[in-house]
């Protein structure tokens, strides 16, 4: 009785579950904010060509992000 754990190995298997569940989430958050950022900055682009100005946007992808940079001269 003195070598058995309370828990055994089912805890440590529920707690790296978790820990997957929580990293797929992020994974997939991330992805989607990707997409809703490309989609705004392609309006931000329409825009300004419609208002006679020209859109200078600079992307800097990173593992999972991608960071953008946008200006639109007159």
């Amino acid at each position: 009785m003195a070598n058995e754990r309370p828990a055994g190995n089912k805890a440590g298997k529920l707690w790296m579950m978790v820990g997957l569940l929580i990293a797929v989430f992020g994974v997939g958050l991330t992805l989607m904010t990707n997409t809703m950022n490309a989609k705004k900055i392609d309006t931000m682009t329409e825009q300004c060509e419609k208002g006679g100005g020209e859109a200078i946007v600079s992307k800097e992808k990173n593992f999972l992000s991608t960071n953008y940079s946008f200006k639109c001269k007159q």
